[in-house]
């Protein structure tokens, strides 16, 4: 892999759950084992199959046009659309999710 899994507290994996992406159950197994509601948290997601899970979990999320078309990912659900994580409406983005979050 990425050598990433010290930054991360849990790991799930969608063929170890009982249904993968586009259905929820990797999300909602995160959301249960980390005791967070999906009003308090959000996704980024960079595929179709991934966002409809997100949007199905009932979180927002951040859609990555690094693969697929911006106005597929709206379409698919996302909250907001960003190029890549060098995009300068990610923080605009992120500060409208906290603001909707804290509302």
């Amino acid at each position: 892999m990425l050598g990433l899994s010290d930054f991360f507290e849990l790991l799930i994996i969608g063929s170890e759950c009982e249904r993968a992406k586009p259905f929820p159950d990797p999300y909602l197994k995160a959301l249960q084992e980390l005791g967070v509601s999906p009003k308090h948290a959000f996704v980024f997601e960079d595929s179709i199959s991934g966002i409809k899970a997100g949007v199905a979990a009932g979180m927002p999320v951040v859609g990555l046009g690094l693969r697929n078309p911006a106005k597929l990912l709206s379409e698919a659900g996302a909250t907001f659309v960003i190029k890549d994580f060098n995009d300068s409406k990610l923080w605009t983005a992120l500060e409208e999710l906290e603001t909707e979050i804290h509302a």
